[in-house]
């Protein structure tokens, strides 16, 4: 189904650069990052980021004995903009799958997503969990509680981008020079987070040619999905640790995600955290991941 290649960009070993290669997955050609040997652990990222945004915990996980690996996500260059044009939630599921396939011995992988990495993780984990040994998602609104945060106006508020990029003409207000939206958004969501050389890797990410107009079709994809009532809301058995800033809208409603996780199962919520619990609380919450991992490490 897939092809690997081994493309490389930068060296491989633990301790320096994490590689960049290139593998063909549910027909795009994907770009990730590599570090390490050993159980595969896929790192997906969300908007606005790029695969960089896991730099560190490419390297402790390497280090820890893992294969860490951090796509970029279908239309973030250098992974190719796919010719169907679809970002929809159900295709980033699709793609995690195809990912995971491509990149395994076993046809599965330990999962970490937040964003619309979450939203390709919730979806694997609802219609095909056999991929997943287990997984971290993180600031990820569950299709559950869509329905809470719409009817919420302030709830709203703190989301208007997922309203406004799917205005006709948002993009040409978004990708104009130096890309101040992104430097709004991650002041917004993130005031206390301090990261220029990162920053600048999205803004080099997003200004390649095609990247933006493609990233903000996922909202586009995602409210036609919620429209359509192709969003699943099953429940979900593989061991799962959710954590939220406590500053982030997801936070508001995850409590309802709750009763789906019929197996393991921890909600945390970071106090003072906002959109990137990662890089914010960079060293507790890599603790956090290592630690559901090893609890729940696959025979």
């Amino acid at each position: 189904m897939t092809i690997r290649s081994s493309a490389l960009a930068t060296p491989d070993a633990t301790g320096s650069e994490p590689a960049l290669k290139y593998v063909q997955a549910n027909g795009v050609r994907f770009a990730y990052l590599e570090q390490g040997s050993g159980p595969l652990v896929m790192f997906m990222h969300g908007f606005p980021d790029n695969a960089w945004s896991y730099r560190k915990q490419l390297q402790v996980f390497a280090d820890g004995g893992y294969r860490a690996v951090a796509p970029f996500l279908r239309g973030y260059a250098p992974t190719e903009i796919p010719a169907d044009g679809i970002f929809d939630p159900i295709a980033l599921g699709h793609d995690l799958e195809a990912l995971i396939a491509a990149l395994s011995d076993d046809g599965r992988a330990y999962v970490v997503g937040m964003d619309w990495g979450g939203t390709s993780t919730f979806q694997v984990l609802a219609t095909a969990p056999s991929a997943i040994k287990a997984a971290v998602v993180m600031n990820t609104a569950h299709p559950i509680t869509i329905p809470s945060l719409r009817s919420d106006p302030d709830a709203v508020r703190s989301v208007f981008h997922v309203y406004f990029f799917t205005v006709p003409g948002a993009h040409s207000a978004v990708n104009i020079e130096g890309l101040p939206f992104v430097d709004y958004l991650w002041k917004l969501w993130s005031p206390t987070l301090e990261n220029e050389a990162h920053l600048r890797s999205v803004k080099e990410t997003l200004s390649a040619p095609g990247t933006m107009k493609a990233a903000l079709k996922y909202y586009n994809g995602l409210v036609d999905a919620g429209v359509a009532g192709r969003l699943p809301i099953n429940d979900m058995h593989t061991p799962t640790l959710t954590i939220y800033g406590g500053n982030d809208p997801t936070a508001r409603y995850s409590i309802k995600e709750e009763p789906l996780f019929k197996g393991p199962h921890q909600r945390v919520v970071l106090p003072g955290v906002g959109h990137f619990p990662h890089l914010e609380r960079e060293a507790e919450v890599t603790g956090l991941i290592m630690d559901w991992f090893t609890t729940h490490a696959a025979g």
